[in-house]
Formats: C-alpha cells, structure tokens, sequence
C-alpha cells in the first residue's frame, strides 16, 4: 500500500493529528478546493478502513473519519457522495422515527436504521447523541433526563460496537446513475424499477432520497434497505460461485457483476468507468471509419458517373 493511502503524504488521514494537520494545509486554498480534497480523503480513508483489521489502526483512521465529517458539516459541505447535489440545492426527506427520548425510542431508532447504508448509521446516531446533549443542558425534569439518558446508552452501545467491529467496512458507496445508464437495461424488474427510482424526477441521481422513496407495490421497505438487502445476496452468490466480474476478453461486466451495477454498487467501480470510457472511444472510431468509408463511397459513385457517361476526366476537358 502507498504512502499517500495510509495518509502518509501532505495532506492524510492516518489519526486525529494528521487529519487536523491537512485541515490547517488546506486553508491556504479556495473553499471548493478544499471541500473537494476533504471528499475525497473520506472516501480513501473508508476504503482503507475494508482493508484494515489491525484495531488501532481503525481506530486512528475513524478519528480522522471523525475530524473530517465535521468539517464538512460546519462548512455546509455534508460528508455527501460527489455525483450527489447538496441538501441546499436538492431537499432531502429526514427518515421518520428517529429519537433518543428514551429506552424505547432508542430501539425503535436501531431497528429503523438496520440494513441502511453504514455511514448512514454511524452519521444518524452520532447526531442524535448531539442533540440529546443539546436538550439535556435545557432540561430540568429528573425523569426526563433519567430517561433520555437511558435512550442514549443505547445508541451509544451501539457506536461503541459500530466502532469496534468496523462496521463502515460494510458500506457499499453508490455508483452514479450516469454510469449506470450506459450499460444494458435490468432484467430483473426490482433492479429495473430501482434503476427507475434512482434517476427519475424526484431522487435525480441523489442517492439520498432513496431512504425515504418506496417501491410501487411495497411501502413499508425504502429503496436504499432493498438495495443494501439485495447486494448482501449477490456478493455471497458471487463469492460462493467464485465468478468474475468482468469477461477476460472483452473487459465488460460479467452477468452478476451486471446485477450489482443495477443495485447501484460495484467491488471495482474505478474498472466499470475504464470500460465504459474505452468502449465509448471504440464507438466513437467506429463512427468516424464509418464516415469516411461514407464519403469514399461517394467519390467512387461520381468517378463512376463520369465513366458512365463516356467520359473520362481527361476527356471531359479537352471537350470543354
């Protein structure tokens, strides 16, 4: 592994320090610059994180994670997938249900919240903590207190696991709509109405509003729950089979990687971007030979004219 993926370079994302450290590094740059580098170390650092079983390691790279996310929160930027618009531009639904006010709302949270998108998870609990600790300070009522504190335990078992067990490894980061709009159409009809969802009128490519959005004949499991709950049985089958994800001859995706790609999410989405730029080049060569052979084509009709009508070139100027 480089130097720059364990955040050893300039800017990183090996601990707290560093994290904090590149912060500093960056104000030297224009805002945007600096929204994007932080977007983008997130995503390395989660990557990382898949990889990595050494327990202080996570825990260094999730204090960084940490670091991060709330730079961005405070700079209006939201640790946001980058093909996504941001809240500000594009209002997102806030998932019903959520709370701390006690033990049972808590568990209530835990079970709304099981099979979404990890970083989800981890981001949704860590802002209930916060504003407990918001409505704490305001409140005087020992029963009340008693109980959001109890509430708060709960969800604070759960970061203490979620931390542990590095469950952000799990989380399957959304491939753009536009990528998948390139490749063949879902044969599956969930995928294909999914697919549908995803870069229709409402959800225009935001992955975010999939957490509030519903299949047509099912309203009580949102879209991104169904995603995650589908690709969890397609990586075992892929696992189970052995099988590959692209063809060895022509570079394409294979059928079941093909199946991933419907539910938004591939082990080797870099690879799917490589392909489809390749084969758009082929296309866009194809077309050019095609317009030439076209125009070849052409000439050769009107050479042929000329020695139809008895005349040669040659001939036709010395008639003129």
């Amino acid at each position: 592994m480089s130097d720059a993926a364990n955040g050893e370079s300039k800017f990183g994302f090996k601990d707290k320090e560093k994290a904090e450290e590149t912060l500093q590094l960056l104000e030297s740059h224009d805002m945007q610059y600096r929204k994007l580098t932080v977007r983008g170390l997130l995503g390395r650092a989660k990557r990382v994180l898949t990889m990595t079983k050494a327990e202080e390691k996570v825990k260094n790279i999730n204090s960084a994670i940490e670091v991060f996310e709330k730079w961005l929160e405070a700079n209006g930027g939201g640790a946001a997938n980058k093909n996504a618009k941001t809240d500000k531009e594009d209002k997102v639904e806030t998932v019903p249900g959520l709370g701390f006010k006690d033990k049972a709302a808590a568990e209530a949270t835990l079970r709304i919240l099981q099979d979404r998108d990890p970083d989800y998870q981890k981001l949704a609990i860590k802002g209930l903590i916060g504003s407990s600790k918001r409505v704490l300070s305001g409140t005087k009522n020992e029963d009340k207190i008693k109980s959001i504190q109890e509430g708060v335990k709960i969800l604070e078992d759960f970061l203490e696991k979620f931390e542990t067990e590095n469950l952000i490894k799990n989380n399957r980061a959304y491939l753009s709509y536009s990528v998948i709009e390139q490749l063949p159409e879902a044969k599956d009809e969930l995928a294909a109405e999914f697919v549908k969802a995803y870069g229709g009128p409402k959800a225009k490519g935001n992955y975010k509003h999939l957490r509030t959005m519903y299949p047509a004949d099912d309203d009580s499991t949102s879209w991104d729950i169904i995603r995650n709950r589908n690709i969890a049985k397609l990586m075992e089958k892929l696992k189970a089979e052995e099988a590959k994800l692209f063809d060895v001859e022509s570079g394409e995706p294979t059928e079941i990687h093909l199946e991933l790609i419907h539910w938004a999410y591939s082990p080797q989405p870099d690879k799917v971007k490589s392909y489809l730029e390749k084969s758009s080049k082929k296309k866009a060569e194809k077309r050019k030979v095609k317009r030439n052979d076209s125009s070849s084509s052409d000439e050769d009709d009107s050479e042929d004219d000329d020695e139809d009508n008895g005349e040669t070139p040659e001939k036709k100027k010395r008639t003129e």
